[in-house]
């Protein structure tokens, strides 16, 4: 790293990293210039395509932005014309100057003095331009002559100004007798001005990002290789390691002492916030802050032969638009892969071809696994992989991870929660027992799919009410889909319902139309009688992944702003943390300082605080340990008991649900089915 905590410089050819990052921000930046020129009166959100730009030039190479600028201006061409080309590239140029100005530490007066000479060379470059096009000249002349003579026109209509206007008219007449001085002149002004406007702007929103800490980020410097050093992870000793994140008052893991072996299959387990996370950053080569860690060699991360890592959500890992693309994706030139072996190895054989975005959640992993193992690592560390997918995908994903050590010459660790997972290791490491420690009593259990129950009679009328509700994707087109068929069933005050079934079964499409945020093709999704979409907010949702539904710094900020009341009625914001069973020292803690359990009960803090008429929680113990769990499950079931809240539950795991959830329902190929068709088929 260097010493203002950026990347090395590299030379040559774009890395994959770089492409992927010059990718996304040029697709980013290319979607903003289509709406800024396409919707009317959208033309000031061009602005925002300078924060992908910005934080491009500042954390990569000129290169990575020049490469971002031709692909997004390629993409904005072709849906919208030479304007939305003009608007990545002011974009990529207004962005690109911010981001190196203050990537070398510089400020205002560099910034004025780069644009006083980008100005220079835009105004000498019009006018060469327009010297030898004579017939554009003649056409601008004349519509700039027009737009003054109209501005004039309306000078004149007030009172006691018609000389002003008569004035402008004959200054104007005379200064385009220079031409050359006027639109090399205006060529500087404008530049200038557009420079330091986008400097004061997009400068405060990069401050603002900069100050978010990103404590989870893999090292790039775990990238570089000294000269003549060689790839080789393991074996791996940590030796009374420890680890601070930044600004923290504590550790986040240690002390530590520990071993990877070469070949072993190794289960780290532990609850929320005992550093399993850190680990996995540390064998990926993030440097401890106390400790030492000892290699043969460099961890070589993406590298061939060195580390390979897993993470838990697939969708960020994918980057291929077939599946035989991602396997390959990042590999250098000349590296031979076979693909359909890998592919039949994991589970996927004839998918090559296949388009990643129509893969289920365990298949995605399963290609994430295989994308891991055409890089031949030596150590492959997979954190919680299993966690977001239905039980069907988890044995399946399983199967392919249990045998890797025995078909691979490489160590696995893999990060779990549960308890049969962690049994199929050689050896387990539990962090919140001990290093080295045996104590796996208080994880995740695993249950059968609990049996579909009939809709009880009701005397009272519902809350929730769905009748014959289907809905199709792209309806009308080629690519038309079935999500969801003939749904009917009610939700009465203060039920408890469990929806399951397997992945793309239809659960989340069902939990959208029930919070209103997606009307169904056909039928009525009701909320006391009346459409739950003429009513979005009534119904609170959590997402599978709370982090991304936290949208504010600090907890209390969190809170009020999801309520809906303002951040100095601490006393409201107490008393919702007290409803989730958090402590009031937690209103100024920062987002990203706390552990899964305590985000997720953050999220529901915030919806029970706008006192929603249902909550319907998606894959609420995703990621979870045993203990925040149970303690989840118990704090949701004493408010639907006490404050008669009415919940509906989406989740692959069944243990512990049956008191908040006496009703279940299962959903198979969007259509409810009275009961599991495969033994264990949970969702």
């Amino acid at each position: 790293m260097t010493a203002t905590g950026q990347p090395p410089r590299r030379k040559g050819a774009l890395r994959p990293v770089e492409l992927a990052q010059a990718s996304v921000m040029a697709a980013l930046c290319a979607a903003t210039a289509i709406i800024a020129v396409v919707v009317p009166f959208a033309a000031g959100l061009s602005l925002l395509g300078t924060v992908p730009m910005g934080l491009l030039a500042y954390r990569y190479r000129l290169r990575v932005l020049l490469t971002a600028t031709v692909a997004g201006g390629i993409i904005a061409f072709l849906i919208a014309g030479m304007g939305g080309f003009m608007t990545v590239v002011n974009c990529a140029y207004i962005g690109g100057l911010t981001g190196i100005v203050k990537r070398r530490g510089r400020g205002t007066p560099t910034v004025f003095v780069a644009a006083l000479v980008a100005g220079a060379a835009f105004g000498a470059a019009v006018v060469v331009a327009l010297s030898v096009l004579s017939r554009l000249r003649h056409l601008l002349f004349e519509s700039v002559t027009a737009n003054v003579t109209g501005t004039a026109a309306i000078i004149a209509r007030i009172p006691n100004m018609q000389g002003v206007a008569e004035r402008l008219k004959h200054d104007f007449a005379i200064a385009l007798d220079y031409w050359p001085l006027l639109f090399f002149g205006s060529g500087v002004v404008s530049i200038t001005f557009v420079s330091l406007v986008g400097w004061w702007a997009l400068s405060r929103v990069m401050d603002r990002l900069f100050g978010i800490p990103d404590v989870h980020k893999l090292e790039a410097s775990a990238d570089a290789l000294s000269d003549g050093e060689a790839v080789a992870p393991v074996p791996t000793r940590l030796r009374d390691v420890h680890f601070r994140y930044p600004s923290a008052d504590h550790d986040a893991l240690g002390p530590l002492t520990m071993t990877v072996e070469p070949g072993e299959h190794l289960a780290i387990t532990g609850a929320n916030g005992s550093g399993k996370t850190t680990l996995m950053l540390m064998l990926a080569g993030r440097e401890p802050t106390a400790g030492r860690i000892e290699r043969p060699g460099a961890v070589g991360l993406g590298r061939i032969g060195g580390t390979a890592v897993i993470m838990q959500h697939p969708e960020s890992q994918v980057l291929g638009t077939r599946v035989a693309d991602d396997v390959v994706w990042g590999l250098p030139p000349g590296a031979v892969t076979d693909v359909p072996q890998l592919l039949e190895e994991v589970g996927l054989d004839g998918m090559a071809e296949r388009d990643t975005g129509g893969l289920s959640g365990g298949e995605l992993q399963r290609l994430a696994v295989a994308a891991a193992l055409a890089r031949e690592p030596s150590l492959l560390i997979a954190d919680e992989v299993t966690s977001m997918v239905d039980q069907q995908g988890r044995d399946a994903l399983m199967g392919v991870l249990s045998g890797l050590t025995r078909r691979h010459q490489m160590s696995l660790v893999h990060i779990t929660h549960y308890n049969d997972e962690a049994d199929a290791a050689d050896r387990t490491v539990d962090l919140t027992g001990g290093p080295g420690g045996d104590d796996n009593t208080d994880m995740v259990e695993t249950s059968e799919a609990p049996t579909a129950t009939a809709v009880p009679g009701h005397d009272t009328a519902p809350v929730l009410e769905l009748r014959g509700v289907s809905h199709e994707y792209g309806s009308g087109t080629p690519w038309a889909a079935t999500a969801l068929r003939d749904i009917s069933f009610t939700v009465n005050e203060g039920d408890g319902v469990l929806i399951h079934g397997l992945n793309g079964s239809g659960k989340s499409t069902l939990a959208w139309i029930v919070a209103g945020l997606t009307v169904p093709t056909e039928g009525d999704c009701l909320l006391d009688g009346a459409p739950v979409a003429d009513q979005v907010g009534a119904v609170a949702i959590s997402f599978q992944a709370a982090r991304l539904q936290l949208m504010r710094g600090r907890v209390d900020l969190e809170i009020a702003s999801a309520a809906g009341f303002s951040v100095r009625e601490s006393a409201r914001v107490t008393e919702a943390l007290a409803t989730v069973g958090l402590d009031a020292s937690l209103a100024k803690r920062r987002i990203d300082q706390l552990s899964g359990g305590q985000m997720r009960r953050v999220v529901l803090a915030g919806l029970l605080a706008r006192k929603p008429r249902a909550l319907i929680l998606d894959e609420p113990l995703a990621g979870l340990d045993a203990a925040s769990g149970r303690g989840l499950l118990r704090l949701l079931a004493q408010l639907r008991r006490t404050a008669n809240l009415t919940v509906v539950v989406i989740s692959h795991d069944f243990t512990g649900l049956e008191e908040l959830c006496p009703r279940t329902l299962h959903l198979e190929g969007g259509a409810l089915v009275p009961t599991p068709t495969a033994a264990g088929g949970r969702a």
